[in-house]
């Protein structure tokens, strides 16, 4: 009966269910405002994004730890976005319309040190546009 026991545990121990790592909390800043966002630090997370969730607020920043272009697509995320490629001074190099569920590749126009998707009109409502300085600060 140990053996049996020890066997069950010993199997339990090796299920493939893992529970997905939290995304971390961060606060970007532009023009004397401060905005909470989720904050996607690790590959895992980046790859992750904002796929299966009901709702795009509070938003999510992609944060990578040296500039390099990027590309993001849609899968499995049925939000309505909009996605500012940032680069390393944390001015937004261009804005870019996301479609839910949309496969095809979305690229930055050069290297970048985050992308920050927002609903669709977000940047827009908020006079960001190309150009605008943004900063983080961590939670």
């Amino acid at each position: 009966m140990k053996a049996y026991l020890l066997s069950l545990l010993l199997l339990a121990g090796c299920s493939s269910v893992q529970a997905e790592p939290p995304f971390g909390r961060a606060q970007i800043a532009f023009a004397g405002q401060q905005v909470a966002v989720q904050l996607a630090d690790t590959p895992a997370l980046r790859a992750r994004g904002l796929m299966f969730q009901q709702s795009a607020e509070p938003g999510m920043l992609l944060l990578y730890t040296v500039p390099e272009p990027i590309s993001l697509w849609m899968r499995n995320t049925g939000l309505e976005l909009d996605v500012a490629f940032i680069d390393a001074n944390w001015q937004i190099q261009s804005i870019k319309p996301l479609e839910p569920y949309d496969e095809s590749i979305v690229s930055s126009e050069g290297p970048v040190i985050a992308a920050l998707e927002k609903p669709r009109g977000w940047f827009a409502a908020r006079g960001l546009t190309v150009g605008s300085q943004l900063s983080l600060v961590r939670d």
